[in-house]
């Protein structure tokens, strides 16, 4: 009998830490962010000093999902990139995933970059644009750059 109780006992234990266990997995905290803004691209000059080359106007969304064993990002982006006189050079889609595990102290993740044929950001005035950051972003104006977004990256995987 005392053999019964204790392989009924050691069956609770196991059920309870395989509960926890999924309980503990089960703990993530995932933020996205939605932006449509402008940056300065710089290069190295002659005497090692970096000077403004362009800019780039760029829609992105960024996930980042954070669990207490891991951390997964994934981003999605458009950049038109423009010389420093303001002439369109090219679009790039990018697309990228990484994937850190604590527990198995694994990296993994992938970047896809396709050059498209026109300006494809929205949201981003055509003139005046070089000092642009949109700030605050409305629930709509969130919602049409994900949308945008993902629909110029969506075959990238």
């Amino acid at each position: 009998m005392n053999v019964l109780k204790f392989k009924k006992l050691f069956t609770i234990v196991i059920m309870a830490m395989f509960i926890l266990s999924l309980s503990a997995c089960g703990r993530t905290e995932k933020v996205k962010h939605i932006e449509a803004f402008v940056i300065e691209t710089s290069e190295k000059n002659d005497e090692g000093y970096f000077e403004t080359s362009g800019y780039k106007k760029v829609n992105s969304v960024t996930v980042i999902e954070e669990g207490e064993k891991h951390i997964r990002t994934e981003i999605r982006m458009i950049e038109d990139i423009f010389d420093i006189e303001g002439n369109y050079m090219k679009t790039e889609a990018i697309y990228s995933k990484a994937y850190q595990s604590n527990l198995s102290f694994t990296d993994e993740g992938f970047e896809h970059r396709e050059e498209l044929v026109k300006p494809s950001t929205i949201l981003i005035p055509d003139e005046k644009w070089e000092r642009f950051k949109m700030q605050d972003l409305t629930e709509e104006q969130q919602s049409a750059v994900e949308e945008h977004v993902r629909a110029l990256t969506e075959g990238m995987k």
